[in-house]
């Protein structure tokens, strides 16, 4: 009877039996892949793209693992249409417009302080008026809102309606506000000294923020340090004015950004798939390494890995509701990008061709979207307006990155073939190659990284090079060509053609659809597990939640003990400026800080000594003589700073005038290894020396 029984299961399962066969054979080709491209990266010639056709065979390239990879992604969507998973859909619900005519009104005042804005940004100084524009763009912006918000009858939800709404989705709020708080904590965890240590660009956000804030440098309309918009700078400097010049202060910005990209892409998974792809995605981004250290540097880069989702989320939101406020905000965020860091520019771009892209697709329903594409791009050019006004007279601050790092730039290309000794087509190989490999397979060193792993542990990489295949394979729903072009576009025009690959720190935009393509991976095969089984229901939960918490910890395990503990992150030239940050802060305006350093290193002119200690006065002092200590100054007191190979000047310095305080500081993660050695006079002590 079992055996009959048994038949009759086999006989009736046949295709599913079939395909999870497939499935089965999938993975394991793929950690076959994985485990070739991991050993091949380990071989001294892995990177000589010219011979790469020579050595296939070996397994010093990265080809061998690529074709196995390739292979098993071809057998997963075999497996997909064997056992015929039924295939969700992404079609747009039409919405009935009011019938009450539009409030040209607010229109016309918006739309036309915005153009007033953007034609005087274009032909006066923004130096002597920045305030002003910065009021009327604002104005604009806020205009237009009230205008939309009228043509569309909005009423505010009340109370009762709020918490029908919450109770409905208690259990779901929770669960994101859970995933977003622990986020938090991963990345606020340690921030003071994790990146270690703070680096001069980080000096820079905090210099240029509080010197906004404190009204002394151009105002908003202008661009500062890198060519970046002041904008960029204020969220640094209120921090900073709210919590002193602190690390802290500079890299909470850019916690708080990553916290929200973990929101932002659990809504946008949420809205285009379902809630547990939304969940696998956002909780992958919580743990991240990659993200996580961008999240905590204080560098504006992170800044992408908001707008990026956040725009698609209320775009794909505005095509699939028909919903004009998403589009709205949709255009406004894609404005303010243009406010920010400059690859953040990128980010409406990706938005506006997966939406059009959409659009095109379903092209027999564009008459209906007519009223989305007109609020978008007036959203759009009222809040860019003021900026793309100081831009158009201003073109060399626009280009000035690309400019600066592009590889297309006048001899750089011809430069790197010669060189290398590549040819053109091996020159671009190469560059995509480490670009996209640093994800799954190579290291990431320097750039504002210094892993020594790829971003994505091995279970991860496996499952992602699978919804990779499956993302490909579904190219053709809206959904899937916007992953497909979010995650390409950020590799392609943040490294692959830019100096130096893999640029860590200029790929971030693609971190999102990174995490949200492998949870499309993991959640495709969770369903070869039969839903009216229950057993098999519960298996397919618990292989979700095992392969999220074993990469989770190993995520963890690595970040914040390898290498924290490794410090890959250290510099010491930037060690120096943030530890002596202990004694000359103290001092305010009422001592000198001398340095007595090598004078091939410039250290004055990097911002973080100023940002830390803004109101002390700096200089170098390379000579000790009595004559010289007779020369300096001595209504203040005055601090003498020397690294570690001037120690024997202190020495001198302690011997012509004694009893100063003196204190040696030794490196963090290097504690046999002086960092610098500071000798405090008091203004008495000066006034007193007779040489």
């Amino acid at each position: 009877m079992n055996s009959e029984r048994t038949s009759a299961f086999f006989s009736n399962h046949r295709q599913e039996i079939h395909g999870a066969a497939l499935l089965l054979f999938s993975i394991a080709l793929a950690a076959i892949g994985q485990y070739f491209l991991t050993s091949a990266a380990l071989h001294p010639r892995f990177w000589e793209v010219n011979t790469w056709g020579e050595r296939l065979a070996e397994n010093s390239t990265p080809l061998t693992g690529l074709m196995i990879y390739g292979i098993a992604g071809f057998i997963f969507i075999k497996a997909i249409n064997f056992s015929a998973i039924q295939v969700d859909n992404f079609a747009p619900t039409l919405s009935t417009y009011p019938d009450h005519p539009p409030r040209f009104g607010f229109w016309v005042a918006s739309i036309g302080l915005s153009i007033l804005t953007t034609v005087f940004m274009s032909i006066s100084d923004p130096l002597t008026n920045g305030v002003g524009y910065f009021l009327a763009g604002s104005l604009s912006v806020y205009m237009f809102v009230i205008s939309v918000f009228f043509q569309e009858k909005w009423r505010l939800t009340g109370a009762r309606e709020w918490v029908t709404w919450a109770r409905v989705h208690s259990l779901e709020i929770l669960w994101v506000i859970l995933i977003v708080m622990a986020g938090f904590f991963l990345r606020f965890k340690y921030l003071e000294n994790l990146p270690y240590s703070f680096i001069n660009d980080e000096g820079q956000m905090g210099q240029n923020g509080t010197c906004l804030v404190r009204g002394l440098c151009p105002f908003i309309m202008e661009t500062g340090w890198s060519q970046q918009p002041m904008t960029a700078f204020l969220p640094t400097g209120i921090s900073a004015a709210l919590l002193g010049n602190t690390a802290v202060a500079v890299r909470l910005v850019s916690v708080l950004i990553g916290t929200l990209a973990i929101l932002a892409v659990y809504l946008f998974a949420r809205e285009v798939f379902d809630p547990t792809t939304a969940s696998i995605a956002s909780i992958l981004l919580a743990l991240l390494p990659y993200h996580n250290h961008f999240s905590r540097l204080g560098v504006d880069n992170i800044m992408d890995s908001l707008a990026a989702p956040a725009i698609l989320w209320l775009l794909y939101r505005g095509y699939k509701r028909g919903s004009i406020f998403a589009v709205l905000f949709a255009g406004i965020i894609s404005g303010m990008s243009f406010y920010t860091y400059p690859g953040t520019r990128l980010a409406p771009v990706i938005g506006i061709a997966a939406a059009g892209y959409g659009l095109i697709f379903n092209y027999r329903q564009l008459r209906n979207f007519q009223r989305q594409i007109l609020i978008f791009s007036m959203a759009f050019l009222v809040t860019a307006g003021p900026i793309l006004g100081f831009f158009a007279t201003h073109p060399e601050s626009f280009s000035a990155r690309i400019n600066s790092v592009g590889i297309f730039q006048p001899d750089n290309f011809k430069n790197e073939m010669a060189i290398t000794g590549h040819s053109a087509v091996e020159v671009i190989s190469l560059q995509f190659m480490k670009s996209s490999l640093v994800f799954i397979a190579t290291s990431a060193p320097s750039n504002f990284f210094n892993s020594p792993k790829p971003y994505l542990v091995p279970i991860l990489a496996v499952f992602f090079m699978l919804g990779l295949a499956y993302t490909a394979y579904r190219i053709k729903d809206p959904r899937f060509f916007g992953l497909m072009i979010w995650f390409w576009a950020a590799i392609l025009f943040g490294s692959t053609i830019t100096g130096g690959p893999p640029t860590s720190q200029r790929m971030l935009m693609s971190s999102p659809a990174l995490v949200i393509i492998t949870a499309v991976g993991l959640v495709q095969v969770s369903k070869f597990f039969p839903k009216n089984v229950r057993i098999l229901s519960l298996s397919a939960q618990i292989f979700l939640i095992l392969v999220v918490a074993v990469s989770g910890f190993q995520n963890i395990q690595f970040y914040f003990n390898e290498y924290r503990v490794g410090n890959y992150f250290e510099d010491p030239t930037d060690e120096f400026t943030y530890e002596t940050r202990l004694v000359t802060a103290p001092l305010h305006n009422q001592g000198r800080a001398y340095l007595v350093t090598d004078p091939g290193v410039p250290y004055l002119s990097f911002a973080s000594l100023n940002y830390f200690s803004p109101d002390v006065e700096k200089s170098y002092f390379y000579l000790v003589t009595p004559q010289e200590l007779a020369s300096l100054p001595k209504d203040r007191d005055a601090l003498f700073v020397a690294t570690a190979s001037h120690n024997l000047e202190i020495d001198q310095l302690a011997a012509l005038i004694p009893g100063g305080e003196r204190t040696t500081i030794y490196r963090k993660y290097h504690p046999d290894q002086v960092l610098y050695i500071s000798y405090k006079i008091t203004r008495q002590s000066l006034q007193g020396y007779q040489p």
